[in-house]
């Protein structure tokens, strides 16, 4: 077990497509390549000045890898979903090894990302509001023959529904479709208030 909870936005474990959402699949790369832009008014925390490849942040480009190649495998990943008090339970794993390293490598890439306030898909509006609100998130997770079962929370009820709301109409989805779910943005849950500005 990772030792103690940890703020995230990672959610549910895989498949966090950095693509923007209404591209074709044909500009996903180009998407990937601007998906960790500041959006107006935002910070970068860029560490690179050499052009693209800075605005990307640290680890871009692998961390790209990872997610294409878990969209690409989608079929061969299986999701369960709990909802539990505060927040869920997922458990997401593949019988196939390769597949099932890359569900683990992703969730780490993800939280190292996390940890560095580098955030991705900021145009579709769970993804937004969950990093608006990762200070009041935590995140757990374990490895587990197969795969990892990850338990996200949050003590503030709204922001449980967007952790809900991310592992079923976002990371289970996109198991179910790949990138074709990764081209299309998450809806907030019905009853969500945005956190004021």
């Amino acid at each position: 077990m990772k030792p103690g909870p940890r703020y995230a936005v990672v959610a549910a474990a895989m498949l966090l497509a950095a693509c923007s959402p209404g591209e074709s699949e044909s500009s996903a790369q180009d998407m990937t390549m601007s998906a960790d832009m500041p959006m107006m008014g935002e910070q970068s925390n860029a560490t690179s000045s050499d052009g693209m490849m800075g605005m990307m942040g640290e680890g871009m480009m692998e961390d790209m890898g990872s997610i294409r190649s878990l969209l690409a495998d989608h079929e061969k990943v299986e999701r369960q979903v709990e909802d539990i008090p505060n927040g869920v339970r997922t458990v997401t794993t593949s019988d196939d090894p390769k597949v099932a390293a890359l569900i683990r490598q992703h969730v780490r890439q993800m939280d190292a990302r996390y940890d560095r306030d580098q955030p991705i898909r900021m145009m579709d509006p769970v993804f937004r509001e969950l990093f608006r609100n990762r200070d009041r998130a935590s995140l757990e997770y374990e490895d587990i023959p197969g795969g990892i079962r990850v338990t996200h929370t949050s003590d503030d009820p709204n922001v449980v529904l967007l952790i809900r709301q991310h592992a079923r109409h976002f990371v289970s989805e996109a198991a179910e479709e790949g990138m074709a779910r990764a081209m299309r943005p998450t809806p907030l849950p019905e009853g969500y208030r945005p956190r004021p500005e």
